[in-house]
């Protein structure tokens, strides 16, 4: 039985792909539950299921078997388009290319999911101002990504999925494109934005440097959860 209580939970989910007549399997029979306010970081090495478990828990890939519950919505009964609405109330997504368009500057590419939901004029730019004053990076509000360093790019990129203020935020690989000073300082944000908003924010990472500025790790291998870790670091500050 899901609880509902939860801002998110997963029971069974199960994933294979097929290419040709080879079948391979990602996910098996994995659990997975989180509440709001934390940063959770789900680690493990490449090709071990976490980007595809990241991928289903937000609604972007469906599972072959199990269920995800988020915020009280079953996933599974939702159609497409359900999803895609579903998403674009409450889901915010960081990726690890940044995924930034070149000819727009970092005030443009903050205003613009903000004008999918429909908000123009002075109180979207203040929102887009706001998110980027609290990653830090009003001071480049006028910057194109050219101009940007890497880690600046990244704050962009947390800016603009923070300002619908999501409750739910979904972050794939965001640092590994960053040396150790910048990646440190995107997952501390990260994880700063969850407790001040009380947002649910999920990490999938191979980078080690980050397990201990985490509120929680989980170890994956073979496509299962191996271990539920609460860092030094979070049981003395929490």
């Amino acid at each position: 039985m899901i609880d509902t209580r939860l801002s998110l939970t997963a029971r069974g989910i199960a994933k294979a792909f097929t290419s040709g007549t080879v079948t391979t399997s990602v996910l098996d029979s994995l659990d997975f539950e989180t509440g709001s306010g934390a940063l959770t970081l789900i680690c493990g090495p490449s090709g071990c299921g976490k980007s595809t478990l990241l991928a289903i828990l937000s609604g972007l890939l469906r599972p072959d078997a199990g269920a995800v519950v988020a915020l009280g919505t079953a996933l599974k009964h939702c159609s497409d388009s359900q999803l895609d609405q579903f998403r674009r109330s409450h889901s915010g997504f960081i990726f690890q290319s940044f995924n930034l368009f070149s000819a727009l500057t970092a005030l443009e590419q903050v205003l613009l999911p903000l004008q999918y939901l429909g908000m123009v004029g002075s109180r979207a730019q203040d929102i887009a101002r706001t998110a980027l004053h609290e990653v830090g990076m009003d001071h480049r509000l006028h910057f194109r990504p050219a101009q940007l360093s890497g880690g600046e790019r990244q704050r962009i990129a947390i800016a603009r999925a923070l300002a619908k203020r999501p409750t739910l935020l979904f972050a794939d690989e965001p640092t590994s494109a960053l040396d150790k000073e910048n990646g440190v300082i995107v997952i501390e944000l990260l994880r700063r934005i969850a407790r001040a908003h009380g947002t649910t924010v999920i990490c999938v990472s191979h980078d080690q440097r980050l397990l201990d500025h985490a509120d929680r790790v989980l170890r994956m291998e073979d496509g299962r959860i191996e271990a539920d870790l609460a860092p030094a670091r979070s049981r003395v500050t929490s």
